[in-house]
């Protein structure tokens, strides 16, 4: 994100995460280019109460990413590593 930033190779930033430790580059990326927009998809269980508070706060927009949406998102069970073999997604996933 924030080499992109300093590369001038987008306008508008696409993050998504709940992870707060990612304030600190948002902040960044908004103190050094205010014209850059940050926009923060979010999962969440419960759009009332979701966790991110602190980088729902950082960005100029957020919205919540229903976590529905997320199996939509995975790669597939099996994905081959370039080595001949697989890397197996774990069952609880």
């Amino acid at each position: 994100m924030l080499d992109d930033a300093y590369q001038d190779a987008c306008d508008t930033l696409v993050l998504v995460s709940g992870d707060s430790d990612l304030v600190p580059a948002v902040a960044r990326v908004k103190a050094r280019f205010p014209n850059k927009k940050v926009v923060v998809y979010i999962p969440s269980r419960d759009p009332d109460h979701g966790a991110a508070y602190e980088l729902r706060g950082s960005e100029d927009e957020h919205r919540d990413l229903p976590l529905s949406l997320l199996k939509h998102a995975q790669f597939p069970k099996d994905v081959p590593d370039g080595a001949g073999g697989f890397v197996t997604k774990p069952t609880e996933w």
